[in-house]
């Protein structure tokens, strides 16, 4: 297994692993403080503006679909020339959109608001970050890249919920929408102006792979030279293997965005604190900094199909485990945690490998765009779902088993097209 290596042949630091770290803080504070920091909100919001659960989730697929149609719009010209424009416009969008929800007094101005948090988390976070690390690393150090991307989200999110838990409780709900707008304002938008760059032929840098420079210089060229190969976008649409592995993602967020939105008030409504919820919610978010990196480190060593197996079936495993946690307490809060932990790379580490897998790296930008197109149809749907199943059944276990089911629909399919059949050189040849 290659080492992990920070610098670049001239012995510097490689500007791709401060491109990590600015990934790193902008889907902390424009994704993760979306999306899985939910629950934090869910209860206190609704209590004090007297809304029902299932009515005020909807403003999340509300965001879902303006994602979905603003990533529908930049994959198509995500560029060297194009990506630091849209990302300082999406930035300027989430502080509007916090702020938003920071001085709302009903629905509807949640549900406007939503409306430009949306081109935020569309535009901000997974779709640029996942594919400035995928251009900026060569192919034996992707899955470590994107491993550490990812897990160094969970870790930061792991000291964030707590801290905004902490401020809900005793500052309120609408203190903490505005000191997330202006974490986006101080930070994460000089990170923008300062770090994004397209690849490292926009600096001249090569990635060190060696002890030798040259071989450095030697690897980054080969990277380069097979730029070009792969499968065309338009070409790759025509594929329906190319729409079941995109119907995957969505499928997985379906049930993801579930457990951020619900596991937290699950826990309250049988019999756990605030705080413990909270806390539960914090750990299986951080430990994902060493799943994250374990799954890219498995994708590298030992394939995608590998990665994939470990990562969907702990992610179908972790539903269950919730699901019992009424009957068996503290055991399956536990593998709740673990499962969940491991399982969440399916969505975030797994996705992008996909894009490379089945159709290599000449326009893969376009492909993980898509990718997260269909990722964020899955938002739209599974926290409004299970809020709305809630409200009708009076339970959330009937609705967990449904998501459980859904993710082994999706792990058969990433199952199938993890194989050398799907490749793109198979394809080519």
């Amino acid at each position: 297994m290659n080492k992990i290596n920070l610098k670049n042949t001239e012995g510097k630091i490689f500007t791709g692993w401060y491109i990590v770290v600015m990934g790193i803080v902008l889907m902390t504070f424009a994704y993760s403080c979306v999306v899985s920091v939910t629950g934090v909100f869910m209860v206190p919001v609704t209590s004090d503006l007297g809304l029902n659960i299932g009515d005020f989730s909807i403003w999340v697929t509300i965001l879902s679909v303006v994602a979905i149609i603003f990533l529908s719009i930049i994959s198509k010209v995500l560029s060297e020339k194009t990506i630091k424009k849209i990302m300082v416009i999406c930035c300027f969008c989430g502080i509007i959109g916090f702020v938003g929800f920071a001085t709302s007094n009903s629905l509807m101005q949640f549900y406007i608001a939503s409306i430009p948090l949306g081109i935020c988390f569309g535009g901000l976070t997974t779709t640029p970050c996942a594919l400035l690390t995928n251009n900026w690393f060569p192919e034996s150090m992707r899955g470590k890249a994107l491993g550490i991307l990812f897990g160094g989200n969970s870790l930061v999110v792991m000291g964030v919920i707590p801290i905004l838990n902490a401020i809900v409780q005793n500052l309120g709900w609408r203190t903490a929408y505005y000191i997330l707008a202006a974490i986006l304002l101080v930070i994460c938008l000089p990170l923008i102006l300062k770090f994004v760059k397209w690849s490292p032929a926009s600096t001249g840098e090569a990635f060190k792979t060696s002890s030798s420079d040259q071989q450095g210089a030697s690897n980054q060229q080969e990277t380069n030279e097979l730029a070009l190969e792969g499968i065309s976008f338009k070409n790759g649409l025509k594929s329906p293997a190319t729409w079941l592995m995109f119907l995957s993602g969505t499928l997985l967020v379906i049930a993801s965005s579930a457990i951020l939105g619900h596991s937290q008030p699950f826990l309250m409504m049988n019999g756990y604190s605030a705080t413990f919820a909270s806390n539960v919610t914090s750990i299986m978010i951080g430990i994902c900094v060493i799943t994250c990196a374990l799954i890219g480190a498995i994708n590298d060593k030992y394939g995608l199909k590998a990665a994939v197996i470990v990562s969907s079936g702990a992610f179908v495993l972790s539903y269950i485990a919730q699901i019992f946690i009424p009957n068996a307490g503290i055991i399956m809060v536990v593998l709740f945690i673990l499962f969940y932990g491991i399982g969440c790379s399916a969505v975030n580490i797994i996705s992008p490998l996909f894009a490379n897998h089945m159709f290599g790296p000449k326009e893969v930008g376009a492909f993980i765009g898509y990718i997260n197109l269909f990722i964020s149809v899955g938002g739209a749907i599974g926290i409004s779902l299970v809020g709305k199943l809630y409200d009708v059944m009076g339970s959330y276990i009937v609705p967990f088993w449904i998501c459980a089911g859904i993710l082994f629909i999706s792990f058969f399919i990433r199952f199938i097209l993890s194989s050398k059949k799907f490749n793109y050189k198979n394809k080519m040849k």
